[in-house]
């Protein structure tokens, strides 16, 4: 009978950040469930601990009732919450609430490209049936789509950005950008 050695915390720590390391080099985040059975406070107590200086880069993200995991030497905090947004399974409200986010952080209008590239990667099929729900739903009232003079669809939430604006920076975006580098 061989004994199994138990593994120590220093062990743990360090197997847990370079899984969720890993994922980050890779562009994906981690959910605290997948590597963590117990609460979220008890994840970033632990996090914080003297035992867990492994995990100085591992950051957390909440998005709606999901905490995700990354590393923030190999992915930006942008990054991550954009990714974090598509983790959600709710595509109407991630494609919101990153335009939202760029109309007000930016302000520039969104790409609708920009949902079928990473870290979204959302197929085609969902990305039109999100396009006809969205202006339906009173929740996402604000959001608007643009079409630039090659045919881009752009995206802006008209709570953050002048329509006039959105659709002059959607045209320079798709157009006048490559035009003028």
């Amino acid at each position: 009978m061989t004994d199994a050695k138990e593994p120590n915390a220093a062990d743990l720590d360090s197997a847990i950040a370079d899984q969720i390391r890993e994922a980050s080099r890779a562009g994906r985040l981690v959910r605290l469930e997948s590597v963590w059975q117990r609460s979220e406070e008890e994840f970033a107590a632990w996090r914080e601990s003297q035992a867990a200086t492994t995990m100085a880069d591992i950051a957390m993200i909440q998005e709606r009732d999901e905490v995700f995991l990354y590393s923030e030497l190999y992915m930006t905090r942008s990054f991550a919450a954009a990714a974090a947004r598509a983790g959600c399974r709710d595509i109407c409200w991630a494609i919101a609430r990153t335009v939202r986010n760029d109309s007000q952080t930016y302000p520039r209008p969104t790409p609708l490209s920009a949902f079928g590239e990473s870290p979204f990667f959302f197929p085609k099929d969902l990305l039109d049936r999100a396009m006809q729900e969205i202006p339906d739903d009173p929740q996402y009232a604000d959001i608007r789509s643009i079409r630039s003079s090659d045919g881009s669809i752009f995206l802006f939430s008209s709570a953050h950005l002048d329509p006039a604006r959105a659709e002059s920076l959607a045209e320079w975006l798709a157009v006048g950008h490559a035009r003028n580098p």
